[in-house]
C-alpha cells in the first residue's frame, strides 16, 4: 500500500450524525419493529460537501464542487429495538469486531444509547481500518457511491460509516491517506485514516465519520442519542467537514549558453541567478531564488518543487553572468499544474566583454513542522539567518 501523509493542523471534532440539519421528515410515533426485532422503516441520507451556513469567506464553493466528491456508505451495525423503550441499540454486522457500548454480536438486549460522544471518533477509525483494508475491503451499501447532494434511499436502520472520496479515485490506495492531526488545545499529534478528493488546485481531506439512522436531534448539551426526546428522523441531511490543502507541482528552468567565455584559455564558472515568484489571485504563495552554473557552453536546468498548483509563476533572470546577455530579454511566466513539471527557457550569449565573476547559490526550504522558511547557501555564507550548506534532503 502506498504510504501517503497529510498534516492537518486543525483539530476536527466528530459527532455521531455529523452536522444534522433540520429533518426532511419526522414522526412522533414510536419505533416499530420487524418480526426479528430490528427497527422497521426505510431511511434516507443526503450528504452535502460542506455546511451551507458557513461564513462566505470560509466556504470552498466552486473549487470543492470541482473535486467530484462521492460518498460510500458501509453499514457496520443493525438497529435493534430496545424492549420497553422508544430507543434502540446496535447489533454488529459480520466482520466488524468493534467496541460499541451496549452493542452485541448476537441476540442481546443491552442499551447502547449511552455511548460517550468522544468514543465515536475512535470507533470511526476502527471501522475505517476494516472497510478500507486493501487486502479485504468492505462492500459499500447498494445505492451509495453517488455524488454529494444525491439522496440515498431505501437504507435499513443502523449505524453507517460514511467515506467521502473523489469520483476519479476508485482504488483504495488512491484515496486512503494517513494523516497527522494536531490537537489545538493539547498540542498532541495523532495518526488518523482519511480519504481525499482533488480539485485542480487543492486536495480535500475527510475523516471517515459515523451516522446513525434513524436519529434524534441533539439535546441542549449537543449530545445525539437514540434516547433523546422528540421526533425520529428517518430522512436525514448531513454536511461533510473537509480540510483544504494545497496540491503542488514543479517548475523547471532550462538555460542554454550558446557561447562560453574563456580568460586566456582558462575556463571559469559562469553563474546565472533567477528570481521566482508564484501568485494565486494576486497573493504571493511562493518566492525563491535559484541559480544555474556553467563551466562550458551547452544546456543546464534546475527543478523547483512544491509550488502550489494553480500559481502563476514569474521567472526573472536577475543576474546573467558577468559577460553574458539574454538573446530574448524579459521575464518568463508559467502556470503550475498539480503533480506535473512545467518549464520555462532562457538562452544567453557571450557579449564580448572579458570580466571575472562568481556566484553564490541560495536555497529556501519550507519547514512544515516549524512553519517557517530556512535559508541555505552554497558556498555557506556567514550571515544572520543562514543555515549554511543545504542538507541532502533540501537539494
Amino acid at each position: 500500500m502506498k504510504s501517503k501523509w497529510i498534516s492537518l493542523m486543525a483539530a476536527v471534532t466528530l459527532v455521531i450524525g455529523l452536522c444534522i440539519t433540520e429533518p426532511m421528515a419526522g414522526t412522533a410515533a414510536p419505533l416499530e419493529t420487524d418480526e426479528k426485532g430490528f427497527v422497521a422503516g426505510s431511511c434516507s441520507l443526503t450528504v452535502y460537501p460542506e455546511d451551507p451556513n458557513k461564513e462566505e469567506a470560509d466556504r470552498f464553493g466552486e473549487d470543492l464542487a470541482e473535486a467530484g466528491i462521492v460518498v460510500d456508505l458501509y453499514r457496520i451495525a443493525r438497529a435493534v429495538k430496545t424492549p420497553g423503550y422508544d430507543s434502540y441499540h446496535f447489533e454488529l454486522m459480520p466482520g466488524y469486531d468493534l467496541e460499541i457500548s451496549g452493542a452485541v454480536g448476537g441476540d442481546g438486549t443491552a442499551d447502547g444509547s449511552g455511548q460517550p460522544a468522544g468514543n465515536w471518533e475512535e470507533l470511526a477509525q476502527q471501522a475505517a481500518a476494516i472497510v478500507l483494508n486493501e487486502n479485504s475491503p468492505g462492500t459499500p451499501e447498494p445505492g451509495s457511491g453517488v455524488p454529494v447532494g444525491t439522496r440515498m434511499e431505501g437504507l435499513d436502520a443502523g449505524l453507517y460509516l460514511l467515506v467521502a472520496r473523489g469520483s476519479d479515485l476508485t482504488g483504495i490506495s488512491d484515496y486512503k491517506m494517513e494523516v497527522k492531526q494536531k490537537n489545538e488545545v493539547t498540542g498532541e499529534e495523532s495518526v488518523r485514516i482519511a480519504t481525499i478528493a482533488n480539485s485542480g488546485e487543492h486536495t480535500y481531506a475527510f475523516l471517515p465519520q459515523l451516522v446513525s439512522l434513524p436519529a434524534k436531534q441533539a439535546d441542549a448539551d449537543g449530545v445525539i442519542s437514540t434516547a433523546n426526546p422528540g421526533d425520529w428522523i428517518f430522512d436525514m441531511e448531513v454536511n461533510l467537514k473537509p480540510e483544504q490543502l494545497f496540491r503542488y507541482g514543479s517548475l523547471e528552468i532550462l538555460k542554454t549558453l550558446s557561447e562560453y567565455e574563456t580568460m586566456g584559455g582558462t575556463q571559469e564558472s559562469a553563474t546565472f541567478v533567477f528570481e521566482v515568484t508564484g501568485r494565486v489571485d494576486d497573493q504571493v504563495v511562493y518566492s525563491n531564488v535559484e541559480s544555474i552554473t556553467f563551466t562550458a557552453a551547452g544546456r543546464e536546468s534546475v527543478v523547483l518543487d512544491r509550488i502550489p498548483a494553480g500559481a502563476e509563476v514569474t521567472v526573472k533572470e536577475v543576474y546573467s553572468g558577468s559577460s553574458y546577455q539574454l538573446t530574448v530579454p524579459g521575464d518568463r511566466t508559467a502556470v503550475i499544474a498539480a503533480d506535473e513539471v512545467v518549464s520555462v527557457e532562457f538562452e544567453n550569449e557571450y557579449d564580448g566583454r572579458r570580466t571575472n565573476g562568481h556566484g553564490i547559490r541560495n536555497r529556501f526550504v519550507y519547514d512544515e513542522e516549524a512553519g517557517r522558511w530556512n535559508w541555505y547557501s552554497s558556498p555557506a555564507q556567514d550571515a544572520a539567518g543562514n543555515q549554511g550548506e543545504p542538507p541532502a534532503e533540501a537539494e
